[in-house]
């Protein structure tokens, strides 16, 4: 009944729903039973990147999860994207989701500044939750989910994808028996933006906190270290197209010794790589280029060369095995906060 459900924060009813309810909000799509051998999931947000990686994926892996319902605010949209991926109803109210007993998890692909708060409110309702990136746009929203995950205990995965990558996979594989500290450096050449974009606003939280994250959670990967001092610096701007955290670079210390680097940048070149690594360490280098070629120097494993593979479809994989074998886990928690709390931290220091 209405008087049951959460109340429901302005800025989601603003945003993502507008101010008034639709008589209808859930269309039956099929008639597809609910399978109790996989996971049963809704989609929450069905933007082009959800339709275009996430959903096909879900497809792909069908011994391990069922697309059950699929929610966006645009209701043509959403029948459209259940039709296509033979779901059992859409729906324009997320409410539908996380009030259905039948669905094990909401895979939340909304705005950022959605991203925290539907991810409490699907912890609160049972549900498992996969959540887009960032985890969270500031410290106050991040430690109430925290707290929230942890009062609940519920499955969760931010798509941090890049260390599911065949290419990672096989980074920490090498330096696993390394003897001492790396130095990696890590380039992204994001490319340009304009102040508009919604992801350079407060709906987004900018390029650090929205996309560098990916970054700071990959390092920690490799390391598997906490983190020790973090030093940023941004460009001064001379033409007003740019903001400060379009361009910067981020040292970071961890307490393992190891030294990491990322320069990002959004006026590079467009027919430049977007993304490049190299890692030093005991008189080896390894080099990744676009996660379409790794190639390593100073020792006998050779690299290798596939399509571009940045760990989307592995991600999801490896957040199914969690949830069956009970860890709940893919990337560890403190990894998940202490990413996110990076990003934090860099947008004070090239901020000010």
């Amino acid at each position: 009944m209405e008087e049951s459900r959460p109340v429901r924060p302005a800025v989601l009813l603003d945003y993502h729903f507008g101010t008034e309810k639709p008589k209808e909000t859930k269309i039956q799509i099929t008639s597809v039973p609910i399978k109790k051998d996989v996971i049963n999931v809704g989609i929450i947000g069905t933007g082009g990147f959800a339709k275009a990686m996430h959903l096909p994926n879900l497809r792909k892996l069908s011994n391990l999860y069922l697309i059950s319902a699929i929610c966006d605010l645009n209701g043509v949209i959403a029948k459209q994207a259940a039709e296509k991926f033979r779901a059992t109803y859409c729906a324009t109210d997320y409410y539908e989701i996380l009030n259905d007993k039948n669905i094990d998890i909401a895979m939340i692909t909304l705005p950022h500044n959605l991203h925290a708060r539907v991810a409490i409110e699907a912890a609160k309702t049972g549900k498992a939750i996969f959540c887009e990136k960032p985890m969270a746009l500031n410290e106050k929203e991040l430690q109430e989910l925290v707290d929230t995950l942890k009062e609940t205990r519920m499955p969760y995965l931010v798509g941090f994808n890049r260390r599911f990558s065949p290419f990672a996979q096989k980074i920490k594989e090498i330096i696993q028996n390394r003897e001492n500290p790396m130095i990696i450096d890590y380039q992204m050449n994001a490319g340009f933006l304009p102040k508009d974009h919604w992801t350079q606003t407060e709906v987004g939280g900018g390029r650090n906190i929205g996309e560098a994250c990916h970054i700071y959670d990959l390092f920690t990967y490799f390391t598997e270290s906490r983190i020790e001092k973090i030093s940023a610096f941004s460009i001064t701007p001379q033409v007003e197209k740019y903001l400060k955290n379009d361009n910067f670079v981020a040292s970071l210390k961890f307490e393992d010794g190891s030294i990491c680097n990322l320069t990002y940048t959004a006026s590079g070149a467009r027919d430049y790589p977007k993304e490049q690594m190299k890692i030093y360490f005991d008189n080896k280098i390894i080099f990744l280029n676009d996660y379409k070629e790794m190639k390593v120097y100073g020792a006998r494993m050779k690299g290798f060369k596939t399509k571009q593979d940045k760990g989307h479809f592995n991600e999801i994989q490896e957040f199914a095995q969690a949830i069956k074998n009970g860890t709940g886990y893919a990337i560890p928690l403190w990894q998940l906060i202490q990413a996110t709390k990076i990003s934090f931290e860099i947008e004070r220091q090239i901020r000010t």
